[in-house]
């Protein structure tokens, strides 16, 4: 009776730190849809390898999961890496850990998609900038950027592409929003808070037009719409 009592506190004292372990997961980049949408995406054997940067918190930590918001196009089959880098002055460093290596059957050839990667707990210093490299030059993989800055952990952030093999670093901004991603970590406290852009691409109409639109408003929405493609365009042109 004694050792059935103790195997069962054995097996409750370990559901609770289980349940413990669970709870200290916390998000500390995340801009995924329904937060954002997806504008682009740039394919990684004309642009890659493609980078994403992001922060951790006070405390030390372990890297859980990470999500990106992958396309895959008809073509060669090949495969694609995902992998954990350090950060070089606010520029992608060397590899610290692959993340993966995966094929591109994998991918969602239809419409792009949450790529989901569980991590085997990678440990994360403090107050510590790190990136996450996309790349595989053969591959069909491109990743989506967003279309605005609304997000978690996005601020103060970096993004990079690397046509040709040079290496260009944007800091996110309205004009070169970072690509779509979400980093889970142990980290529990010092979580960033879901921002809001309040100059979303394209912008919220307050006075939206009535079903019947007046010759003025009709000419006010054609300009709206202009500007915008003229926005897309700039932000394909950057990405070529």
């Amino acid at each position: 009776m004694v050792c059935f009592r103790k195997l069962v506190l054995a097996v409750v004292a370990g559901g609770i730190l289980s349940l413990g372990s669970a709870l200290k997961a916390g998000v500390i980049y995340d801009n995924l849809p329904p937060l954002t949408d997806a504008t682009g995406p740039d394919p990684v054997y004309a642009d890659g390898p493609l980078y994403n940067s992001f922060s951790t918190g006070n405390t030390t930590s372990q890297l859980l999961d990470v999500k990106l918001f992958l396309f895959g196009t008809p073509g060669t089959q090949s495969t694609f890496t995902v992998s954990l880098l350090s950060d070089a002055s606010n520029a992608p460093g060397t590899v610290l850990n692959t993340l993966g290596n995966f094929d591109d059957s994998q991918l969602n050839t239809d419409t792009p998609s949450v790529f989901d990667i569980s991590v085997a707990s990678i440990d994360l210093a403090a107050s510590t900038r790190y990136w996450i490299e996309l790349s595989g030059p053969l591959s069909v993989v491109a990743w989506s950027y967003a279309s605005n800055m609304t997000g978690a952990g996005i601020i103060g952030e970096f993004s990079a592409y690397s046509p040709g093999g040079n290496v260009s670093v944007s800091a996110n901004s309205h004009d070169t929003p970072p690509y779509l991603m979400q980093v889970s970590t142990t980290q529990s406290s010092n979580l960033p808070p879901v921002v809001v852009d309040p100059t979303p691409n394209p912008p919220v109409d307050p006075n939206p037009p009535s079903a019947v639109p007046e010759p003025g408003t009709l000419c006010q929405a054609l300009s709206a719409l202009a500007i915008g493609g003229v926005v897309i365009a700039r932000r394909r042109v950057s990405r070529c």
